[in-house]
């Protein structure tokens, strides 16, 4: 992407959602995905000699707080495609063709993913053996339950993801939203993030106290820490 088309998307996007807030390794944990994935998506590589550039959005290369909420939500979605056993020779044109054919800027944290833009994605010939994603032409995409699991977990706003919840927290719903706990996962219905009460856990405290600290079950709590690893 140019410098100049990205800035142009930036105006488009609150500044909450391009302001760097998580290093690649915090996106590697909040997705669900191994750190070398995230790391290969964020800055490109090069294979055989042909270079493979990003994936999600970065203000910058390297280490620290790198990656905007923008870029996260991109990552959510590469990994729901991943997990669904679509392979990155399908996911990579696919994106370039949204964002370089149409000039669909953050492709895969749009909401024309799902829609209109998505018919340029894959699509299954009738009797094909490889229906892990099928579109169709009415601009209404069916994806696989693994798929849409992830994507319907996803709230938009002016087009783009504003936040979205993590279906492996199915005991207690937790969502991740730039303007909530600085963009941290937070448990829905109490507003607590969860690494306040899995930090304390790690510290040694008990989960009968952090139960009655937060108002939370002890199932609740030991779920949290079951599901964030």
């Amino acid at each position: 992407m140019s410098a100049a088309r990205q800035a142009l998307a930036g105006d488009r996007l609150r500044r909450e959602y391009v302001t760097p807030m998580y290093s690649q390794m915090d996106v590697a944990r909040i997705v669900g995905a191994p750190t070398s994935t995230v790391h290969r998506w964020a800055e490109g590589y090069s294979d055989r000699g042909l270079r493979k550039p990003p994936l999600i959005a970065l203000t910058k290369p390297g280490r620290g707080y790198t990656v905007p909420f923008v870029g996260l939500a991109q990552a959510f979605v590469l990994w729901s495609f991943r997990r669904a056993g679509v392979p990155m020779q399908r996911i990579r044109p696919a994106v370039e063709a949204l964002e370089q054919g149409i000039g669909l800027e953050y492709a895969l944290a749009s909401d024309r993913l799902v829609t209109d833009g998505a018919e340029v994605l894959w699509r299954a010939e009738p009797g094909a053996a490889d229906t892990r994603m099928i579109v169709v032409r009415s601009g209404q995409a069916v994806f696989n339950e693994v798929v849409g699991e992830y994507l319907k977990q996803i709230r938009f706003s002016d087009g783009y993801a504003s936040s979205f919840g993590l279906p492996r927290f199915d005991r207690l719903p937790v969502t991740v939203d730039p303007l909530v706990n600085g963009g941290r996962p937070t448990i829905v219905d109490r507003g607590i993030a969860v690494d306040d009460v899995l930090g304390r856990l790690r510290a040694g405290e008990t989960t009968g106290s952090i139960a009655d600290d937060f108002d939370l079950d002890e199932a609740d709590v030991r779920s949290l820490l079951f599901q964030a690893a």
